[in-house]
């Protein structure tokens, strides 16, 4: 491991940690399906938010202020397991989110378009076109090395997220004062939820989905101006805001609308049809939706180009032949992003194939998840390994109670997350019963496919295709693969 490592400068304050964090793991998009459990998506959304969103933070963080380099989890699991296996982690980050961009996209393009029509939602071909459209715009965009500012990123979250879920849930307890029915029971009863109805059980995965990220936000700890104290501080209070926000919202829509009546993907705008009508401010409806499909562009734009970059750190390590790892005059990895583009292309035509839009909708929510729960496992125990392979190195931040404390957050991290992936099999309700036995195909064969194929392009590469030293790319077992 190189000692002249560029150390970055500690500038961020705790709030500033806060802002970032809370960004990076704030999603919405899966509230519709965490309603279905009513109450009980409290203790689910509070008890995953413990079991993973915990586990990942302070792992992650410790890793980041330890190897800070460009590249981050190819790079921290490289050092620990070799370069196969940091392929296969930072493949399985980047795959995850190619499958994962129809889903939210179609969520944006609803949020923008339900209040003209709500028929929409169920339209596969709209959705088809509406979601590559705005794909291919945003991918364009990033090819001239156009990124959205911390300023425009900072009004997308406020006015697009949180103003917004907290305006809505405050909308919806003016609908309950109204003398509408409550269609959520605040009981004791209630708030465990019933593990025993298979129906809703791969729900929970979204769960995982909705604070799944940290990672990205982790390399910020080393910029904290005291790591050791600022960061736990910043990512226990930016948990505590995300899981207050996504609970939020998915109780507005439990409140609002009778579970069997809820779409996967346009769950928020249906809450908030019916509680602008009550209120009487029907004419605000489609600026509501504009308003919401703004803040998920933000977050949407920010992860285009994000896991591209470890996939091309990878590249040059030969991992990539030489035409994936060039780059155009505005430093983007331009052959990258486009492919990304293609292969966007290529899954969201599940639409169109399956016919069925919640079913598609679904599928490209839970093979994401567990895709990227298998670059988890190999975060985790990577950062297990370097504890007592690589001791010396200066980490700015460590998981407290020393091996014992990582050793528990690695072991309560990978059980969780192997948990979501047996939910993940489970069909919903949303399938028919003549159908269930292709979703659990196609989430099998999903599966299979994406977790193989790193190992069978790593199998492939060729030594010509490194283009960086073995000195700046040597991991932490002295440039030998352990796998």
């Amino acid at each position: 491991m190189s000692e002249s490592r560029v150390q970055p400068k500690r500038t961020l304050t705790v709030f500033a940690l806060v802002m970032i964090t809370t960004g990076v793991i704030t999603s919405i998009h899966g509230a519709p399906s965490m309603a279905e459990y009513g109450f009980s998506l409290v203790f689910i959304y509070l008890f995953v938010a413990v079991v993973f969103l915990l586990p990942s933070a302070l792992i992650s963080a410790e890793l980041a202020t330890g190897w800070p380099e460009d590249g981050g989890v190819y790079v921290w699991v490289k050092e620990a397991f070799g370069e196969r296996l940091g392929f296969v982690a930072v493949w399985a980050q980047w795959i995850e989110n190619v499958i994962w961009f129809p889903s939210i996209l179609t969520c944006t393009v609803l949020c923008a378009a339900y209040g003209f029509d709500p028929r929409l939602a169920d339209n596969a071909e709209f959705i088809f076109i509406g979601i590559n459209g705005v794909f291919w715009l945003l991918t364009i965009t990033n090819l001239f090395g156009m990124r959205t500012s911390g300023t425009v990123a900072t009004i997308c979250t406020i006015f697009g997220r949180i103003i917004p879920i907290l305006f809505m849930f405050g909308l919806a307890w003016v609908y309950m004062a109204k003398g509408n029915p409550m269609l959520v029971e605040f009981t004791w009863n209630k708030f465990v939820p019933d593990l025993g109805d298979t129906n809703k059980l791969s729900f929970i995965v979204g769960a995982f989905l909705t604070f799944a990220g940290i990672e990205a936000s982790a390399s910020n700890a080393a910029s904290a101006k005291n790591p050791r104290r600022d960061y736990p501080i910043a990512i226990i209070v930016s948990a505590c805001i995300a899981l207050v926000l996504v609970t939020l919202i998915a109780l507005s829509i439990a409140m609002v609308l009778p579970q069997d009546q809820i779409k996967l993907d346009a769950g928020i705008m249906q809450a908030i049809k019916v509680m602008f009508e009550q209120v009487g401010i029907s004419r605000l409806f489609p600026l509501a939706g504009l308003i919401i499909a703004l803040g998920m562009l933000g977050e949407i734009n920010n992860w285009i180009p994000a896991p591209t970059r470890g996939l091309l750190v990878a590249g040059r390590d030969g991992a990539l032949s030489k035409f994936w790892q060039r780059e155009n005059k505005y430093a983007v990895h331009l052959r990258i992003l486009i492919f990304q583009g293609v292969l966007f292309s290529a899954i969201s035509t599940m639409y169109l194939v399956l016919g069925n839009v919640q079913i598609a909708f679904w599928l490209m929510n839970v093979i994401p998840t567990m895709l990227y729960i298998i670059m988890y496992f190999l975060m985790f125990f990577a950062a297990v390994r370097l504890r007592y392979t690589h001791p010396e190195v200066p980490r700015r931040y460590r998981v407290p109670f020393g091996n014992v404390g990582i050793w528990m957050l690695a072991v309560v991290g990978s059980i969780a997350g192997a948990v979501a992936i047996v939910f993940a099999f489970i069909p919903p309700k949303q399938v028919p019963a003549d159908g269930r036995v292709t979703y659990i195909s196609v989430v099998t064969i999903g599966f299979l496919v994406f977790t193989i194929m790193p190992f069978v392009i790593y199998a492939l590469r060729r030594p010509e295709w490194r283009t960086v030293s073995d000195e700046d790319s040597s991991a932490a077992d002295g440039g030998r693969d352990l796998t």
